[in-house]
């Protein structure tokens, strides 16, 4: 390395210049206040040119917005493009780490600001690990396009250690139930709370499916297989930002996942809400003018539109304040329906089927507090087992789990015991 020494402002520095015989001229100046850290910004220059790196001027905040809306976000689904935007607005845009130049970013500057919004998350009491993951979500992949596209070295975002809360004694005891079901009492009561209201038959199908609200506000009637008693799920409506408009417009998108496309059986209690249904909704749409036909939405408002999910949630909470229950949402509707089939002994794998989580992991942390439940009455049942007659070949054969109609079955069981 050939370098010289120049004085500015009374200082002495070490320089390297690398001239250009094409261009006549030097393209590179490097310089260092001693001889080792000119030499060490010497082999920094030598490795990216080895490897082919393409030094830009841009910092990792305009890379990654580059990067983000020309490129990344171009086919995903709006949901999903407005929790990236948002990420990066949040975030990425005004952070420290963003004014960084791209070629200067290092793995020191990730760790740092990770560290730094898990601390602040920590402190104002939110889910700090839940943001810090979040965030990791949109800075990994435009790292790893850098380093594809010849940018930076390596992706630096492959050697963070993710921060997590460090466990405590009040972690170390009895799991806390990220969910809140309705208990048996509480489903029974509000089953028949809600009779004859406007909206019986959209709870009643939440509460025998566990479908997602999206998912019910954008069924159709040809999602819906009588002869099979099936509902084929195919399609969620909800607000979503539009980018482009850069406002919120109602839409109907693809499910959550490849996985949330799946068909649910139905119990014969809804099937026969929902062939009355099929029939007020005819007569609503021959009021207004309309025919009802297979694209005809199963629940719509008074002038047949789509619902909006906060004044569903007003009227039901008005149901649910009503009846003494406390701190449920629409969602609970369908965790309800995931403990009923776990009580009821079903399998975990089932279960995410019909759930249409995209992985039989998610539903077991989920619902880790019903299984927890279900798995202290093993012991009984071993129990019982050993106070029975030996069982025939026959019989031994015969699967110990019931078949999957909950809340039929259950509500068939209750009006017996009440007549």
């Amino acid at each position: 390395m050939k370098y010289d020494k120049v004085k500015t402002g009374g200082r002495t520095y070490f320089r390297y210049r690398h001239w250009d015989s094409v261009l006549k001229k030097h393209d590179v100046t490097l310089y260092g206040k001693t001889l080792a850290e000119l030499q060490t910004k010497f082999d920094q220059y030598q490795a990216k040119k080895i490897a082919g790196i393409q030094e830009t001027s841009d910092t990792f905040a305009q890379y990654c917005k580059n990067w983000l809306y020309n490129i990344h976000l171009r086919d995903k689904k709006p949901g999903t493009a407005e929790r990236y935007d948002s990420t990066y607005r949040n975030y990425i845009e005004n952070s420290y780490v963003g004014k960084i130049k791209l070629k200067d970013l290092n793995s020191d500057h990730l760790q740092q600001w990770y560290n730094d919004l898990f601390d602040e998350k920590e402190a104002e009491g939110k889910k700090a690990e839940n943001a810090v993951k979040n965030l990791h979500k949109v800075v990994s992949p435009c790292l790893r396009h850098a380093y594809k596209t010849g940018r930076i070295l390596r992706n630096y975002a492959e050697l963070i250690i993710m921060p997590k809360a460090q466990k405590t004694a009040s972690h170390s005891g009895e799991k806390t139930s990220r969910v809140h079901p309705l208990t048996l009492d509480e489903q029974m009561a509000f089953v028949e709370e809600i009779k004859g209201h406007p909206l019986e038959a959209l709870f009643n199908t939440a509460l025998d499916t566990g479908m997602r609200m999206g998912e019910l506000f954008a069924l159709t009637w040809q999602d819906i297989d009588f002869e099979k008693s099936e509902i084929h799920i195919n399609k969620t409506y909800g607000f979503t930002k539009d980018l482009k408009l850069g406002k919120y417009v109602g839409m109907v998108t693809a499910p959550k996942s490849e996985k949330s496309v799946r068909d649910i059986p139905l119990p014969e209690r809804t099937r026969e809400i929902l062939l009355k249904q099929k029939t007020d909704e005819k007569e609503k749409l021959l009021r207004l003018g309309m025919v009802l036909d297979d694209n005809s939405l199963v629940f719509s408002t008074v002038v047949g539109g789509y619902f909006d999910g906060n004044n569903v949630l007003h009227r039901l909470k008005t149901i649910y304040k009503k009846l003494g229950i406390e701190n449920k949402t629409f969602h609970d509707l369908r965790h309800t329906y995931a403990t009923r089939l776990f009580e009821l002994g079903e399998e975990p794998r089932t279960v995410q089927e019909l759930l249409g989580h995209s992985d039989v992991n998610i539903t077991l942390g989920t619902y880790i507090h019903v299984l927890e439940k279900t798995k202290k009455k093993t012991a009984a049942k071993i129990d019982d087992l050993y106070k029975k007659e030996p069982a025939t070949q026959t019989q031994a054969q015969e699967p110990l789990t019931p078949k999957i109609l909950p809340f039929g079955h259950f509500l068939d069981k209750r009006s017996k015991v009440q007549k």
